[in-house]
């Protein structure tokens, strides 16, 4: 399924008549602006707005199948390269640095999750309280296994020695995907903005250090 380039030219969103963009992994025509996924049927466009699926559909991401989505960064420069780290919706992952030749941090247990200090602590969950305010444990909770309602994978481990040991947090919720930095000497960046939190958009690239992931739904 494919959309013709000169096609893909002249095609406006007919809410706000703004560019539109081709997701094969959503099988749709995105609109950005207006959260809107137009899908594609036999190489041909519907663009009706009756016919669009909300990207996030009863708070959800959707593909234009309806099915939900996963959160993906793939890592496409730095001594990681190639790796893929998915993130299913209620879920956060921390992200850090190898400080010995077993690739764990100084602070790893044996889950591989990092123990969190208590301003790390109150930093995430005023994000959560921010990003996610229906999140009602987000404010008070914060373990080694779960943050809030998230549950917490096994931490990203990089070997890049130009972040810190504990450098940033990505999330998936039904509000969608965001990053936010845990205070790092170095910084979390998006698309080239040093940023202290951001939402995070299909394509969007998210750098700590001298790794780069690319961000995506799938």
């Amino acid at each position: 399924m494919t959309v013709r380039p000169e096609l893909l030219e002249i095609l406006v969103c007919p809410r706000c008549q703004g560019k539109v963009s081709y997701d094969p992994g959503k099988q749709g025509l995105l609109c950005m602006k207006c959260e809107l996924l137009y899908p594609v049927q036999g190489d041909i466009p519907i663009m009706l707005e009756d016919e669009a699926f909300p990207i996030r559909q009863g708070g959800e991401s959707m593909t234009a199948g309806g099915k939900r989505t996963v959160a993906v960064f793939e890592i496409t420069e730095g001594k990681n390269k190639g790796q893929i780290v998915k993130l299913p919706e209620g879920t956060c992952k921390a992200i850090g640095r190898s400080l010995d030749d077993i690739n764990k941090t100084q602070v790893f247990s044996m889950d591989f999750t990092m123990s969190l200090d208590d301003f790390t602590k109150k930093l995430i969950m005023n994000y959560i309280a921010k990003k996610s305010p229906q999140d009602k444990k987000g404010a008070q909770e914060a373990t080694t296994d779960s943050i809030g309602s998230f549950k917490r994978l096994p931490d990203l481990v990089l070997d890049d020695p130009a972040i810190s040991r504990l450098h940033a947090m990505i999330f998936h919720d039904s509000n969608g995907a965001g990053v936010l930095d845990l205070v790092s000497k170095n910084g979390t960046f998006v698309n080239g903005e040093e940023v202290e939190s951001k939402s995070l958009q299909n394509g969007d690239l998210v750098e700590v250090g001298g790794t780069k992931m690319v961000f995506s739904f799938k």
